[in-house]
């Protein structure tokens, strides 16, 4: 029976002539109806029947709803009796004012009713405490059975806000970092941020963030990242069940490994970072990718986003065959394993040449393991 946390607008009030007699009662009535964002909360949709798509009640619907598929509020419980779409809204966040944007509107069975913008339509890096206005586009005049969940609830492939990043010269938090940055890379030494974008979400749910424990992959604190999000790992354990000394791993497939668990948050702020090629950082003392703009990753981002990236990396147009190589292996398994800490009788790696720039060297330098059992980096180096 899944749980999927989310969040809107909820109006106590009833629907603008709303008739419980009436099938129908979403409709271009609604349109350029304003929305108060004081009515923000938090809500929990019940999948019971764990389908991905909460149906609604009124009876003249392909789909009939699923007995204990309901919305749990703060203080109740409501049944879901329209859904309906109003695109082309605006929003006015932080004295910004988005336009274009997908609202998705429920009625429920009291008339009350509440909105909520798509996933696709969340401005990046903005936060509701900032909305001061909100505004109903047009009725895209479909008559919804339902809802798919995944629509309010995204995973993505990013850091959370508050993570430090290597740079030359120390670390910075990675929602600080902007295009033109430079950041320390595994390989290819000081690299420049060709994209950045922030979103948050609300709690729990598939996209919330696993936490890793302090000390648990060398990393010198916890650090949250999001499910999809790969580390990378090696050592002996890595070699006898990959074939390959370094393995990139979802996170989400460490969770069985002990110490690696979900944590629940008000709102977490996620912060996708692109470079010209798919590499491996620092965070935290972790190594750790950044963005990898496949198919999947593409496919999780507002359109807005994959414009922006496209502009940035044209050769992602292309297709597959523009998408940068991995900066390692890609775990397949449905679980990874952390490497084993080196035995104390095991040499450090040996110090490289003089002026070491590649950020593998400097690990070195530092007498570290460049995956699995990280001490974190001096700063300063």
């Amino acid at each position: 029976m899944p749980d999927i946390q989310t969040w809107g607008w909820y109006s106590p009030s009833p629907w603008p002539g709303y008739d419980p007699a009436n099938q129908s009662n979403l409709d271009a009535r609604g349109d350029g109806l304003s929305v108060d964002p004081a009515g923000y909360l938090e809500f929990t949709m019940r999948d019971a029947d764990g389908d991905g798509r909460l149906w609604d009640h009124d009876s003249d619907d392909v789909h009939s709803p699923t007995p204990g598929e309901y919305v749990i509020g703060p203080t109740t419980t409501l049944n879901p009796q329209e859904i309906a779409l109003y695109a082309g809204s605006t929003a006015v966040i932080g004295g910004v004012t988005y336009t274009g944007l997908d609202i998705e509107v429920t009625l429920f069975d009291d008339g009350t009713w509440g909105a909520r913008l798509m996933d696709h339509s969340i401005p990046p890096g903005t936060h509701h405490d900032y909305v001061t206005s909100v505004t109903l586009g047009t009725w895209n005049g479909v008559e919804y059975d339902g809802i798919w969940t995944s629509g309010v609830d995204q995973p993505f492939v990013c850091f959370t806000a508050g993570t430090r990043i290597a740079v030359p010269g120390g670390t910075r938090a990675v929602e600080d970092l902007c295009p033109g940055d430079a950041v320390m890379t595994l390989d290819h030494g000081q690299q420049p941020v060709r994209w950045v974008a922030q979103r948050r979400i609300g709690p729990g749910g598939r996209g919330a963030p696993l936490q890793i424990a302090s000390g648990l992959l060398g990393n010198g604190r916890a650090v949250h990242l999001s499910p999809q999000h790969r580390v990378l790992l090696g050592g002996h354990r890595i070699l006898r069940r990959f074939s390959t000394p370094e393995v990139l791993v979802a996170v989400t497939h460490l969770q069985r490994e002990g110490e690696v668990s979900r944590i629940r948050a008000s709102c977490t702020r996620y912060v996708h970072l692109l470079l010209d090629r798919h590499e491996i950082v620092l965070a935290d003392g972790l190594l750790t990718e950044t963005l990898l703009p496949g198919p999947q990753a593409l496919a999780m981002l507002p359109e807005r986003d994959r414009w922006q990236l496209v502009a940035r990396l044209p050769a992602l147009s292309d297709g597959p065959e523009g998408v940068p190589a991995p900066g390692a292996p890609l775990s397949q398994r449905q679980a990874g394993a952390p490497a084993c800490p080196p035995p104390a009788s095991e040499p450090r790696p040996a110090a490289p040449r003089s002026g070491a720039s590649s950020l593998r060297e400097r690990l070195a330098c530092a007498g570290a393991r460049t995956a699995g059992g990280l001490t974190a980096l001096r700063p300063g180096w």
